[in-house]
């Protein structure tokens, strides 16, 4: 029986990549550097969104921060957290079981281009996808355009595309390109929020598999 999904977008931070203890302890190190209490992972979950911005005016006054040195000091502080990370569990497992399907794959993410491949390569999957499609700045603004460009050039159709993501904005970017999506709440967002975009919810990856699976 033919599979539903030909295509499937997987968001990388917080979806594959289980990073939201580097990025919590990131913006803490910043707070601490201003003297400021630490922020917990709930509050932390109910703040994060995209663009990025929208975190940053809740956390820290950008009246009276530069904006750009913000991002470079979480970057930095990511960056040395980073080695604490592991992959999602499930997501390898989740990956080679729809390239055996022949399902094409495809990493859509708002972070950075460069630093994306490069830690694409540093966990070992970055040859089990077709595109691998980061931002070209630290702003973590919207992926849809890049999402977009991705389809058209691969000849996806409408109804057979599958968006796998954590944030209430990969439900907005599915919409969009015309996708199902599934969001985690093993991610960044809080899945109260998650629960009010209309996605499919799941705890874990390892669940995705029978829901691709199973005759839709």
């Amino acid at each position: 029986m033919p599979m539903k999904y030909t295509h499937i977008i997987w968001d990388w931070n917080g979806t594959l990549l289980n990073d939201i203890g580097a990025s919590l302890a990131s913006v803490n190190d910043m707070l601490a550097a201003r003297g400021e209490e630490p922020m917990d992972i709930n509050r932390y979950k109910e703040c994060i969104g995209t663009p990025i911005i929208r975190f940053y005016e809740q956390v820290f006054d950008l009246e009276k921060e530069d904006y750009p040195s913000i991002l470079a000091e979480y970057n930095a502080g990511y960056m040395r957290h980073l080695a604490d990370c592991k992959l999602t569990e499930g997501a390898e497992e989740a990956i080679a079981d729809f390239a055996a399907s022949g399902i094409h794959q495809a990493i859509v993410s708002s972070s950075n281009n460069v630093q994306l491949c490069e830690n694409a390569r540093k966990y070992g999957v970055y040859d089990c996808f077709e595109a691998v499609l980061g931002a070209a700045d630290f702003k973590a603004d919207s992926k849809i355009e890049r999402a977009r460009a991705y389809l058209a050039e691969s000849g996806a159709e409408k109804g057979r595309i599958l968006v796998i993501g954590d944030l209430e904005h990969d439900a907005e970017m599915a919409a969009q390109i015309g996708a199902d999506c599934v969001l985690l709440t093993s991610g960044h967002e809080h899945p109260e929020r998650l629960a009010r975009s209309g996605a499919v919810i799941f705890d874990k990856i390892s669940q995705l598999i029978s829901f691709v699976h199973c005759e839709q």
